[in-house]
């Protein structure tokens, strides 16, 4: 299972509360945590994918944003991989649900939107279409 979905199944099973899960040297959150954090916190929203917003910060200030959103007060939980390759839960703090219902902030109008694979290949199918 890619990261993106491991990330998602366990929004899904956690709902109300903020995912972060360590990807190389970042924690990152994505989707509608990823815009609370981004309101909250004013960390850097960019494209995960298409409609899929994220944001992230390095593993070294992890203990940094702990003290910052335990004084939010929004629940969350730290993930990492294990020595199976399967995320696992490292840290768990219990506040207030959140309520955010979108993955992102339009997209197509998002500064931070690097170009996707689709959009190069879509952009190439349409140079290749004959006049």
């Amino acid at each position: 299972m890619k990261f993106v979905q491991e990330v998602e199944k366990i929004q899904k099973e956690n709902e109300g509360t903020i995912i972060l899960a360590k990807n190389g040297i970042f924690f990152v959150a994505i989707g509608k945590d990823a815009i609370i954090l981004n309101e909250e916190l004013g960390l850097k929203l960019t494209c995960m994918r298409k409609e899929l917003c994220k944001v992230g910060f390095l593993v070294k200030n992890v203990e940094k944003y702990i003290e910052k959103l335990e004084k939010l007060g929004y629940s969350f939980i730290l993930y990492i991989k294990n020595e199976k390759d399967e995320l696992e839960e490292i840290y768990r703090y219990k506040g207030k649900n959140t309520e955010e219902t979108k993955n992102c902030l339009e997209c197509t109008s998002c500064t931070n939107r690097k170009e996707q694979e689709e959009d190069i290949l879509e952009r190439v199918r349409k140079l290749g279409k004959v006049k």
